[in-house]
């Protein structure tokens, strides 16, 4: 694989979406202030949180990473680059409506949701025109078509369920909550997760990349149990929901095989920033999914609290900041100081990211994580707000580490 970084946007170009991204990652953690972690899964105020999280931070990380790494992993420049000018915009401007709707008049859920239907789109079509005109077809380009055809789906549904809510469609929202939620989370951003780290561990982490057929068992798999949960609300609905989940928890446990793999080859071991996130960030993930395979043979809703804050805050989270820290000093390194090595001196890569500041916010992240996992366990609201203040103590850290890397002067 060529990984010359020229197929990759401007530097520039993609600032607004690494601050946002870091931005509403901050304001997602001092929002958990003002909210009940164990409320009901009903509770709108609950779901305003998830959507700011997901949409604010996962999705404007997502954009920016992707846009960087997707071309360069299937050799190809963008098909239309100038669409990320916009898409900060729309997808920020479909945010906050979208929490109005939440907190203050349901009817603005209509509104949000359409801004972030057309943000998506636009994101998607792009990419998979991208995808299209690439000579690279692999089961890690195929992942990307996927995921990005799991986005699109993912988010139409939400926007059928505002409309359910707001009485403009003659259903129940909940008959498409599972499609929704299931299309983004496990189709769109872990099926992502899955397909990249094929190429992030090995190259960050200098071990020996699996097979491309090796990868095509948990793909496949993975994509079988989407695609059975994105039809459940129409055939079999409790039939085609157990095939869904037989066929998730077989393909993530492949994954972890392939984990394994590529983690026994390192050539050398290093244990720097971005290791430690992946060590938190896959521990998580593994716990995160024990819990949950357990929460559907119990239906305890406890293991499915304590779930998907794993999956949210330890494995999203120390996953993208983590890979942050390579990205974003590689990216201004290679735009601003790499055209200047013939006129004067720069630094050196390593020397753009503040790893004490950045050992820090990990070790204010772990430990905010560690002790709002045991409070949401043990039902425990004042444990809970100790870990809210390390996690926002964390997440401000980080908020400035990204604004020093991208020089931004504010």
């Amino acid at each position: 694989m060529n990984v010359s970084p020229n197929f990759s946007p401007k530097i520039e170009l993609m600032k607004p979406y690494f601050f946002l991204s870091a931005g509403f990652y901050f304001l997602s953690m001092l929002w958990l202030f003002f909210m009940n972690p164990l409320s009901d899964f009903t509770d709108f105020t609950l779901i305003g949180w998830v959507h700011l999280y997901m949409i604010g931070f996962v999705m404007m990380a997502f954009f920016s990473a992707m846009s960087q790494l997707g071309p360069i992993v299937i050799e190809s420049g963008h098909y239309n680059v100038q669409i990320f000018k916009y898409l900060w915009v729309l997808l920020t401007l479909g945010l906050v409506l979208l929490l109005i709707g939440f907190y203050k008049d349901i009817t603005f859920l209509l509104y949000g949701g359409s801004f972030i239907l057309m943000a998506m789109l636009i994101y998607a079509v792009e990419f998979l025109q991208t995808l299209r005109k690439s000579k690279r077809k692999t089961a890690i380009t195929k992942a990307m078509s996927m995921s990005n055809i799991s986005l699109i789906i993912g988010i139409s549904t939400g926007l059928v369920m505002a409309m359910g809510f707001n009485n403009k469609l003659a259903i129940n929202p909940e008959d498409f909550l599972k499609m929704h939620t299931f299309g983004l989370i496990v189709g769109f951003v872990i099926l992502l997760i899955m397909g990249i780290s094929l190429v992030l561990i090995p190259m960050f982490g200098f071990s020996k990349r699996i097979s491309d057929n090796e990868f095509k068992s948990s793909f496949y798999t993975l994509t079988l149990g989407v695609i059975f949960m994105l039809l459940s609300p129409f055939f079999l609905p409790t039939i085609f929901e157990n095939l869904s989940y037989f066929f998730t928890i077989i393909a993530i446990s492949l994954f972890f095989y392939q984990l394994f793999k590529m983690t026994e080859s390192r050539k050398r071991i290093v244990h720097d920033i971005w290791a430690k996130s992946m060590y938190v960030a896959y521990s998580s993930f593994l716990f995160a999914f024990i819990i949950l395979i357990t929460y559907l043979l119990s239906e305890n809703s406890a293991m499915l609290r304590v779930g998907m804050w794993l999956l949210f805050i330890g494995f999203f989270g120390f996953v993208i900041m983590g890979n942050f820290y390579k990205i974003i000093p590689f990216l201004v390194w290679f735009h601003i100081y790499s055209p200047l090595i013939e006129t004067q001196s720069v630094p050196m890569l390593h020397e753009l990211l503040p790893n004490r500041l950045a050992t820090l916010q990990w070790f204010f992240s772990l430990s905010g994580l560690v002790l709002t996992t045991i409070a949401i366990a043990l039902l425990n609201q004042k444990l809970f707000i100790g870990g809210v203040l390390l996690l926002s103590s964390a997440s401000l850290i980080f908020f400035i580490i990204i604004i020093k890397l991208l020089k931004l002067k504010i």
